[in-house]
């Protein structure tokens, strides 16, 4: 064999030698590459994903007109919310002002411990319901205050009263988005809370420390026959109350949180009295009606039914 020939038979060779180190070195990525995909199958599995996290609804469905119309009325501003990580919901700025030229009808509210009509009664019932959604997911309130009168659809101190003045405001403090959807449909308002759960259970206790008794308010009534009482308001005492946490992990209280101390004043138990003559004057009487309490002549003061409370 010539030297040249040798040469390009060496050459030949090497390259050989390389071109099964390079198959060697596929067949082993190969091999690997499969366990490798599926790590990152795994992990894309695992990625958290967007469910119901928490849910909250009370009843409305024996209010007056006006008012389960502002219900399902603020209802609609609320639906659909997206509230980002470490961003702040608020109620007032979502909602926006209660006013007539907005759409908002009169029905009662709370106004200084007495029921008056307002624009916009009712809202309140959709702020507290939202208000228990986002205790329920685990949110963290930045502004709450309770009425100052205890109201029908939730537990004392899980209440949230909202006005002008007053704002329902919470931050999401978990790991993605939410999404906030509210429903009315006459009967319940339902509020939804959509996003990713930080892992814990939440439950609510609401605890009565005490009462604060009520008293009995007379109303001179020219419409009522002399000695006739009528009982226009039955009355409700006041309340001392706390509101309180609990933390779940599988099943196993973690933790339990006070979040409130609350207290709601009575409401005074109201009496018409009758003061109308046989021939049709008034019996002097020394009783005045109670402050705050306007009494236009020949008119019969009413207050509201339970049902149309804020």
């Amino acid at each position: 064999m010539k030297s040249g020939e040798f040469q390009i038979l060496i050459r030949a060779f090497a390259a050989a030698l390389c071109l099964a180190a390079a198959m060697c070195t596929l067949l082993l990525f190969c091999i690997q590459y499969p366990m490798r995909h599926s790590d990152c199958t795994t992990a894309s599995a695992e990625v958290p994903e967007v469910t119901l996290i928490a849910a909250f609804s009370t009843y409305y469905g024996d209010s007056s007109e006006n008012r389960k119309h502002n219900v399902a009325l603020a209802a609609q501003f609320i639906d659909g919310t997206v509230v980002l990580p470490e961003d702040e919901f608020s109620f007032n700025e979502t909602v926006g002002a209660r006013t007539e030229q907005r759409g908002f009808k009169p029905a009662y509210i709370i106004s200084d411990g007495t029921f008056v009509e307002g624009i916009g009664g009712g809202v309140c019932q959709v702020s507290s319901t939202l208000y228990n959604c986002a205790l329920l997911a685990d949110l963290y309130i930045t502004c709450v205050r309770p009425h100052s009168l205890p109201v029908s659809y939730v537990a004392p101190s899980f209440d949230a009263m909202v006005s002008s003045a007053s704002d329902l405001r919470f931050a999401n403090t978990l790991s993605a988005p939410i999404t906030v959807k509210m429903k009315a449909d006459g009967k319940y308002i339902r509020a939804e809370i959509y996003g990713v759960s930080g892992g814990l259970s939440v439950r609510r206790r609401s605890e009565t420390l005490g009462t604060i008794p009520n008293e009995t308010q007379y109303i001179d009534d020219d419409t009522l026959a002399a000695g006739e009482e009528v009982i226009d308001t039955y009355g409700k005492n006041g309340i001392k109350s706390e509101g309180w946490l609990e933390y779940y992990r599988d099943g196993v209280m973690i933790k339990c949180v006070r979040i409130r101390r609350d207290t709601y004043k009575p409401q005074n138990r109201i009496i018409l009295r009758g003061v109308a003559s046989p021939e049709g004057g008034n019996i002097p009487s020394e009783t005045d009606a109670p402050s705050g309490v306007n009494v236009p002549a020949g008119e019969t003061p009413r207050y509201p039914v339970l049902s149309d409370l804020p």
